[in-house]
């Protein structure tokens, strides 16, 4: 069977209004079970503004999935723009990523994947990188399930040229991407997802980045829902400028078609 997930609504806000870190959280999006062929998602928001606050938030997630037996191919794309009146881009953010994963059993796969990011707010001219590595399901119960996954991941990243003293540097970096997810469901309605990514440089682990994740997921009806979540997350070593700690707490609500 084949599913659109469209967003029709969203509500969003920062708190407090700093950028997002390095790590972007894709395994509430990885964790959606995709059909046999074809199947996909678009999520977007928009927070229009004017008066004593004028600005104009817009961002949209188009998702694309194919699965063939125990083979899944999975797209993401993201992007961000927020604007003032006078067409002043406060953020400006655009991220891809592609996933491939292999279903050996019940509880473990393979997966590589690979992923490009532009982040004007962060001084991001590119970050692109490319791993390997696996997931094992250690609990997959009715209502609670628990899952760990380490992965290789080469990273480059390039800042972008402004009047900053490290403008232009690059890096060229191997680090580890490791992650545990655990959701519990309350009832049928409701759901709890806690996310925590860990990526420390190889060679430094002085230099890591962290993230959580905590994610409350309502089912108001059979095809709609109502999600909260709100994330912290670290950067041990930024760009000159850009604060090492960032939160944020997003809520969506999703049509199901």
């Amino acid at each position: 069977m084949r599913r659109l997930v469209v967003l029709f609504a969203a509500i969003a806000c920062l708190t407090p209004t700093l950028a997002s870190a390095g790590i972007i959280n894709v395994q509430s999006i990885l964790a959606t079970e995709a059909d046999e062929g074809v199947s996909g998602s678009l999520s977007g928001s928009a927070d229009w503004r004017t008066g004593n606050v004028d600005f104009l938030f817009l961002s949209t997630t188009p998702v694309a999935r194919y699965r063939a037996g125990d083979h899944l191919w999975i797209g993401i794309v993201r992007l961000e723009r927020k604007t003032t009146g006078g067409d002043i881009v406060l953020v400006s953010r655009t991220f891809e990523h592609l996933r491939y994963r292999y279903r050996f059993n019940d509880q473990f796969l393979l997966e590589s994947f690979a992923q490009h990011a532009f982040d004007g707010i962060r001084r991001l001219n590119l970050r692109a990188i490319g791993g390997v590595g696996g997931k094992l399901d250690i609990v997959n119960s009715k209502s609670f399930g628990l899952a760990v996954g380490v992965a290789y991941m080469l990273e480059y990243e390039r800042i972008q040229n402004d009047m900053e003293i490290d403008a232009g540097d690059t890096d060229l970096a191997h680090r580890a991407s490791t992650y545990v997810v655990a959701h519990y469901d309350l009832d049928d309605r409701v759901q709890l997802v806690e996310t925590f990514y860990g990526q420390p440089r190889l060679n430094d682990f002085g230099d890591s980045r962290l993230l959580s994740q905590s994610q409350l997921m309502i089912k108001l009806t059979k095809r709609v829902s109502f999600t909260t979540a709100f994330t912290i997350s670290y950067d041990s070593a930024p760009p000159e400028t850009i604060e090492k700690l960032d939160t944020a707490l997003k809520s969506t609500l999703t049509i199901e078609l």
